[in-house]
């Protein structure tokens, strides 16, 4: 029996709730809306910060931030993380979500294409300030939709200010800022390249 998107959605739904304490270290994370990224065979959890945890980071609590994704696999019945530890991955934006599926939206993600699930990551603390803040690297990564073969795209001197995917003609726009003098951090005075 094939299941339709919904019913899909419906049982991942109930999946999470089985899944979160697994997942949840100390009550630090709560896994958000699934995001389907090729054919109902994949799916992407995203495991968010949650507000204990925020109160002490800025960038947790002002910022739209991943801890990890966790990839479930329908067709194995199984899942992992994404990375090996927890990190700040920028939010996927657009409407790709259960909410987007329900409300009858079918409107894809700037991060998903065919083959590619593309994330903005900031993976450590470049600039030494001692916590990891809007002022350090964001690095952008790809991954495939089945949420194997990560590969870091960009390097940690380099501060991704956006892409875009243009999958038609086969390439991928990077606006990002070069750390020109060193320092590690990034703000308004880096210089931007496209």
């Amino acid at each position: 029996m094939l299941l339709t998107k919904k019913a899909i959605l419906s049982l991942v739904s109930m999946l999470i709730v089985w899944i979160t304490p697994a997942f949840s270290q100390k009550g630090s994370h709560a896994l958000g809306e699934p995001i389907l990224t090729d054919s109902l065979s994949t799916m992407f959890i995203p495991s968010r910060y949650t507000e204990t945890l925020s109160t002490s980071n800025k960038l947790a609590s002002w910022g739209n931030y991943y801890a990890n994704i966790l990839v479930y696999d329908f067709k194995d019945d199984t899942y992992k993380k994404l990375f090996e530890k927890d990190t700040f991955i920028e939010a996927f934006t657009s409407g790709n979500t259960y909410h987007a599926y329900r409300s009858g939206a079918d409107t894809k993600m700037k991060n998903l294409t065919t083959n590619w699930v593309f994330l903005l990551v900031k993976t450590k603390d470049t600039n030494k300030s001692g916590r990891i803040d809007e002022k350090d690297a964001s690095v952008l990564f790809a991954v495939s939709t089945k949420g194997d073969r990560l590969k870091q795209l960009t390097e940690e001197n380099e501060n991704v200010e956006s892409f875009a995917s243009y999958e038609k003609q086969g390439f991928v726009l990077v606006r990002f800022q070069r750390d020109s003098d060193n320092d590690g951090s990034f703000n308004l005075k880096t210089k931007i390249t496209t």
